[in-house]
């Protein structure tokens, strides 16, 4: 049976809990059930004061850092709705994951924090107060996904995204494919150079992620 993550990385466990703690004291990184939690008072901070607070929950997947951590508000401020990017479950989607997954600091906690976390509950304390989101929102749901994989991917249309998609899952790109342009060339004929491009900023996991979350998401709809 395969360790957990953080079972299989004391040592990097040990440095994460020390570094969320030490950058956010009213946080706690504690396990449960097999799973890492943090969870805590959350502050935003202006120009060294704090102008507002959240409580929030993180429990990091199975797979961290393969995946993101699944973040709720847990303080009943935020509506469960879909134009304010939370889910009926509580879960909020703070960023589109593969967004945050081909950072090269996608295994700092720290740096989630203060990115995705900040940004999403500094946005939802600004609408509180009647203005518009800050950070040019994204549709929810698939159209959100497909829009963030397009200007990852240099495509518009659903469908050709989804062919660059499929090409970028497998662990080998073969010239005698399609092109996923549609043009019904050959890939070595067309587009082989820009897909072995994507590949060195999109790996296969990622982009099988991707796949697999349009699908669920479309298939609820």
């Amino acid at each position: 049976m395969k360790k957990l993550w953080y079972k299989a990385n004391p040592s990097f466990l040990a440095k994460m809990k020390t570094d969320v703690e030490k950058e956010y004291p009213d946080l706690r990184v504690f396990e449960k059930d097999n799973t890492i939690f943090i969870a805590g008072t959350f502050p935003l901070v202006y120009e060294g004061e704090t102008v507002d607070r959240y409580e929030i929950e993180l429990r990091l997947p199975p797979d961290f850092p393969d995946s993101i951590p699944t973040v709720r508000e847990t303080g009943g401020r935020i509506p469960r709705k879909d134009d304010r990017h939370v889910s009926a479950n509580g879960d909020a989607c703070p960023i589109v994951p593969e967004e945050w997954l081909l950072r090269p600091d996608c295994d700092s906690v720290v740096s989630f924090l203060n990115g995705p976390v900040r940004n999403f509950l500094l946005g939802h304390s600004l609408v509180e107060e009647g203005q518009p989101w800050p950070f040019g929102e994204r549709p929810h749901g698939p159209d959100g996904l497909f829009q963030a994989y397009g200007e990852m991917l240099g495509a518009n249309d659903h469908s050709v995204i989804w062919k660059y998609l499929d090409c970028l899952s497998r662990e080998r790109i073969k010239g005698h494919w399609d092109c996923p342009c549609g043009s019904g060339k050959r890939l070595r004929n067309c587009h082989l150079a820009k897909l072995r491009a994507l590949r060195e900023q999109v790996p296969a996991r990622v982009a099988k992620q991707a796949l697999m979350r349009i699908t669920q998401l479309m298939t609820k709809m």
